[in-house]
């Protein structure tokens, strides 16, 4: 009866270590199932925020050329001084230094305190800084043109939402270095 007894327990452990190497399987392949739904996931979620943050770009390119050509529509016969080409577009003050950070662009032409763009008529904010970037710069120049150039905070920063809005942008956009320059008027 023992040898009976010892052969009936030796045979649940085998049925119980081959049960226990099916369940340690099911944990394995539901964990490889959860990282891969994990990863997919965070994937889709950078994908979102990237898109979020270059439609917020392609909104500020809209509302800072609205802005600058609204400066020019309202204060027509303002003069920059700086050259004679578009007078009446802000220009930063002194020929050699061209670029302004854009929340210090005046509109030429305007009566007392020289408006900014920030302070026209019109209701709109400037956009708001993105993490990863600059404020916008503001270039213009008589040989150039009207620009507005991004730049990212860190070098190489910003990457595939620089690459996208360049795309996205077509032919008025150019990359210089890990600058994006927008050419609003020429």
């Amino acid at each position: 009866m023992n040898a009976l007894y010892k052969l009936q327990a030796l045979r649940r452990r085998r049925s119980l270590g081959f049960v226990t190497s099916y369940l340690l399987y099911g944990i394995a392949l539901v964990s490889a199932m959860g990282l891969a739904f994990g990863k997919m996931y965070v994937e889709k979620e950078q994908g979102r925020i990237i898109q979020d943050n270059l439609d917020e770009l392609v909104t500020q390119v809209d509302v800072l050329r609205g802005k600058v050509l609204l400066c020019a529509a309202i204060y027509p016969e303002g003069t920059h001084g700086e050259f004679a080409v578009r007078p009446a577009y802000p220009a930063p003050p002194a020929a050699d230094n061209y670029r302004a950070p854009i929340n210090t662009v005046t509109c030429p032409g305007s009566p007392g305190a020289a408006y900014n763009l920030a302070q026209l008529g019109d209701g709109v904010p400037l956009p708001r800084v993105l993490p990863e970037f600059e404020p916008w710069v503001y270039e213009h120049t008589e040989a150039e043109g009207i620009k507005l150039i991004l730049q990212p905070k860190v070098a190489g920063g910003g990457e595939a939402i620089r690459n996208r809005l360049l795309r996205k942008l077509g032919t008025v956009a150019a990359a210089s270095g890990d600058n994006v320059v927008i050419t609003l008027l020429n």
